[in-house]
């Protein structure tokens, strides 16, 4: 280390073993070479040639201290590719000046050109997030654009809020099959911290900042090995309120987020849940619009009608484009008990708050509708059997945790299930889908255990499966 700069000496390249390409080999490449010869070299301009194109010196500042040239010999080493020229005797100083000056202005329009690629990348993924439809793509869009530009082992969403013990994870950009993964908040105390602050939250060291210390500990007792070295917690707000979380890491190994991409990063995050938040408005106007004719008045999900006209728009999507889609017919079982203990005001009531979390708890892009009077419909984009048996599975343990105000912990109702996929070899047109749903419903009722049918190709409908 001489005056401030880290400094490697070595020989010209070709001379005296290859000198340069030893040093390039030590580290980074140079940011300056000084390359200084007398008047017995007879070949300098070919040697600053050399240095100046030498690829393990690329975008390296060339200055020559040259001993008694004229100014034609200075001029030619200058088109030979140096930046600057010195003659001898040098004085340190003025050289140290030039060095800090050179340096100094290639940080400055290297930033600047850093600035320029972030301006255009932030309005190309901000175009693409603004064409996205729906919440989902949005997501998923954030979270694939931004993991791919800075390179992460892992970016994701998590939709939750203050105070909630759990998340939804909606969108993984290193897996991006995940679209509704529970996760527990305690597991993730970067996410409760930006949660509680309302402000980003970057963790430099994982395995020393302090609010780790207790998750620490559990990594420890359940012999959990864990590599991540980085932790960025930003929090998305929708209509004034903290909506998620956009979650960013690194693992060893890998360079540290700096402050400008986690700035980068929370632009890109808000810029989505505005165009989240236009969406929703929009939404609203439209559901607003048609609700008169499209909303079941006891359970606020959607009417019959509705459904229909959804489940044609669905079947029509999916066969014109080669997608998949799900069709989940609830039975709510112990309401008819509950209408004759309790009467029909409180089956009522029970029947709207189930709707409510129906509603609640359904994906971004899944439908729910009150199908008959014990009985609920979802329609499921982008989902297949199993698929849709876990999407009831999940919401049959959010019910059995529902405290119900008319209801003992006993009472609450359960949920029996029969659902069926598309494509299916026995279905040619919407009302298939219907038939095939009953009659796995009617399969799973008919089980003891309360299970969840499924209609499979070739079999009766059914196929029964435990809770």
């Amino acid at each position: 280390m001489r005056g401030g700069f880290e400094v490697t000496e070595t020989g010209a390249p070709g001379a005296g073993g290859g000198g340069g390409e030893a040093a390039a080999g030590r580290g980074a490449p140079p940011d300056v070479i000084v390359f200084s010869a007398g008047a017995a070299d007879a070949n300098v301009i070919g040697q600053v040639r050399g240095i100046a194109t030498a690829s393990q010196y690329a975008g390296a500042s060339v200055f020559a201290l040259l001993d008694r040239v004229g100014p034609e010999a200075v001029g030619a080493v200058l088109g030979a590719g140096a930046r600057d020229v010195l003659r001898a005797p040098v004085d340190l100083g003025e050289l140290r000046a030039r060095i800090d000056a050179d340096v100094r202005l290639r940080a400055e329009l290297r930033e600047a050109r850093e600035a320029l690629r972030a301006r255009d990348l932030l309005f190309d993924i901000f175009q693409e997030v603004s064409a996205a439809l729906r919440a989902d793509e949005i997501f998923q869009t954030l979270v694939r654009r931004v993991g791919h530009a800075f390179g992460l082992t892992h970016c994701s969403f998590v939709l939750t809020a203050p105070g909630e013990e759990q998340g939804r994870v909606v969108a993984v950009y290193e897996n991006p099959a995940i679209r509704d993964l529970r996760v527990h908040l305690e597991r993730y105390p970067e996410i409760q911290e930006a949660l509680r602050t309302e402000r980003p939250v970057v963790i430099h060291d994982v395995q020393e900042h302090p609010l780790f210390e207790s998750i620490r500990k559990h990594w420890l007792q359940q012999q959990i090995d864990v590599n991540v070295q980085s932790a960025v917690a930003i929090p998305v707000f929708v209509q004034g309120r903290a909506a998620g979380v956009f979650f960013l890491r690194t693992v060893q190994g890998e360079p540290q987020l700096r402050t400008q991409d986690v700035a980068f990063a929370n632009t890109i995050a808000q810029a989505a849940a505005r165009v989240l938040e236009n969406e929703e408005r929009r939404a609203a106007i439209y559901r607003r619009q048609i609700s008169a004719g499209t909303t079941d008045p006891l359970t606020g999900c959607a009417s019959l009608d509705a459904l229909d006209r959804r489940l044609r728009d669905e079947f029509e999507r999916a066969r014109r484009y080669q997608l998949r889609f799900a069709l989940v017919v609830l039975d709510v079982d112990r309401l008819r008990d509950i209408n004759a203990r309790l009467g029909q005001a409180a089956g009522d009531r029970v029947l709207g708050q189930l709707g409510a979390m129906l509603q609640r708890e359904i994906r971004a892009p899944d439908f729910v509708a009150r199908y008959g009077g014990d009985e609920f419909a979802l329609v499921l984009p982008e989902t297949d059997g199993p698929g849709a048996r876990r999407s009831v599975e999940r919401l049959r343990g959010v019910l059995a945790r529902h405290a119900f105000p008319d209801l003992a912990p006993g009472e609450v109702p359960r949920l029996c299930a029969g659902a069926v996929a598309y494509p299916h070899a026995e279905v040619l047109r919407p009302e298939d889908l219907f038939a095939l749903a009953e009659g796995a419903l009617a399969q799973g009722k008919a089980d003891n255990t309360g299970g969840i049918g499924l209609a499979e190709p070739g079999k009766a409908p059914g196929g029964a499966l435990g809770p």
